[in-house]
C-alpha cells in the first residue's frame, strides 16, 4: 500500500477506512490517497484504523493523519511508545485519546488487553490498535444502525467506540464476578486442594487491580470529554457521552465491590485457617494432657524406694488401676467438653 501523494512509500501495516459524505458513507477501505484528497472537504467525515503501525507506517500516512492539522510530534511519540495510562491529550488543533480494551480469560484466570489510541480531529478519527483483539464490527455496527447520528460528525464515531470499550469492560466484570463467586463456593464447600483457595484469590485479585488501573483513569476521560470546550463534541451529544460516563462509574463501582468480595474471601480463609489450627492444637493439648497421667504414674512407681504395694503383685495392679481410670476419666472430660 502506496503512502498517499504517489511518493512510493510502503505501509505494512493493515488499515482499514470509511468515508462519509454529507452524512452518506461514501465508501469502505478506499484507496490512501482519495481519502487524503478529502481531508480538506467541510463535507467530509473520515476514519481510518491502523493495525499495529510500525514508526515508518505512521511516518508514512502521517499527510493523511494530519492534513491540514499538524499532528504534534508528542502525539506520534505516545502511540509509538506503547502502553499508556488512559487519558485524553489536547493540543491546539487535535486531541489524542489512549485508552485500554479488556478481556478476560476464565480458563486461566488472567485479564489480557489491546491498547487503543485515538486521534480525534475535526473531521476525522483515527484509531491506532496494537492487536485484532479488539473487534471493530459492533463499532462499525452501531454507524450503520444510527445513520442519523453521523450529521454530528467525528464525535459520535468516536461515541461508538467509547460505548463498545465500556461494553467490553462490564463482560469482563461479568466474567470475574462469575469466578469470584465460584470461590466463594469453594471456599464454604472446602472442595479443591488444601491452598487452591488462597492462591486463586491472589490471581483474581491480581486480575481486578489490573482491571481498575484501566477503568478508574476513563472516569477523567469523560470528565475532560464532557467539559466545556471539549474538540468536536457537539452538545447534542452531552447525553450520550453522560450515559457511557455513568455507565464506566458503575464500572468503576463494581470493580470496588469484587476488591472487596476477594479481600473478604481471603481473610474467611485466614480465619478458617486459624480456626483450624486452633481445634488442632487443643486436640493436640488434650492428647498431650492424657498422656501425662500414666508418665507421671509410671514415674512415681519406678522409684528405687519403699512404697504401698512396693514388690508385691497388689502394687502392680494399683499402678495399672491408676493408670487406666485416670487417663479414662481425663478422656472423658475432654470429649464432654468437645476438646476431642
Amino acid at each position: 500500500m502506496e503512502q498517499p501523494g504517489g511518493t512510493g512509500v510502503q505501509v505494512t501495516c493493515a488499515v482499514r477506512n470509511r468515508l462519509y459524505v454529507d452524512g452518506v458513507l461514501a465508501g469502505t477501505d478506499l484507496p490512501l490517497a482519495e481519502l487524503a484528497a478529502h481531508r480538506t472537504d467541510e463535507s467530509a467525515l473520515i476514519w481510518v484504523d491502523l493495525l499495529a503501525p510500525s514508526v515508518a507506517d505512521l511516518v508514512a500516512l502521517s499527510p493523511l493523519i494530519g492534513g491540514e492539522v499538524e499532528v504534534h510530534p508528542l502525539a506520534l511519540e505516545g502511540v509509538l511508545s506503547g502502553r499508556q495510562r488512559p487519558r485524553l491529550v489536547r493540543f491546539r488543533d487535535h486531541s489524542l485519546l489512549h485508552t485500554r480494551a479488556v478481556r478476560f480469560d476464565a480458563e486461566t484466570d488472567r485479564l489480557s488487553g489491546t491498547d487503543l489510541s485515538i486521534f480525534v480531529m475535526a473531521r476525522a478519527l483515527i484509531t491506532v490498535r496494537r492487536d485484532d483483539e479488539f473487534s471493530l464490527d459492533p463499532v462499525l455496527g452501531d454507524w450503520d444502525d444510527n445513520p442519523d447520528l453521523l450529521a454530528y460528525g467525528v464525535g459520535f464515531l468516536l461515541h461508538a467506540v467509547l460505548d463498545n470499550l465500556v461494553d467490553g469492560y462490564f463482560v469482563a466484570i461479568d466474567a470475574l464476578d462469575d469466578q469470584i463467586q465460584s470461590l466463594e463456593d469453594a471456599l464454604l464447600l472446602g472442595t479443591g486442594p488444601k491452598n487452591a483457595v488462597q492462591l486463586r484469590s491472589f490471581v483474581l485479585r491480581k486480575a481486578v487491580a489490573h482491571l481498575g488501573r484501566t477503568v478508574l483513569p476513563m472516569n477523567e476521560v469523560f470528565s475532560a470529554l464532557l467539559r466545556q470546550g471539549a474538540h468536536v463534541l457537539d452538545g447534542s451529544l452531552v447525553p450520550y457521552y453522560q450515559d457511557v460516563y455513568d455507565h464506566t462509574l458503575r464500572a468503576t463501582e463494581r470493580i470496588d465491590g469484587l476488591r472487596d468480595t476477594i479481600e473478604s474471601i481471603l481473610a474467611t480463609h485466614l480465619a478458617m485457617q486459624g480456626n483450624s489450627l486452633n481445634e488442632i492444637m487443643k486436640k493436640l493439648t488434650a492428647w498431650a494432657a492424657i498422656i501425662a497421667i500414666p508418665t507421671g504414674v509410671t514415674g512415681y512407681f519406678g522409684q528405687n524406694i519403699p512404697f504401698p504395694g512396693y514388690g508385691e503383685a497388689a502394687g502392680f495392679w494399683f499402678s495399672a488401676a491408676l493408670l487406666v481410670g485416670l487417663g479414662v476419666g481425663l478422656w472423658w472430660n475432654f470429649k464432654r467438653r468437645d476438646w476431642l
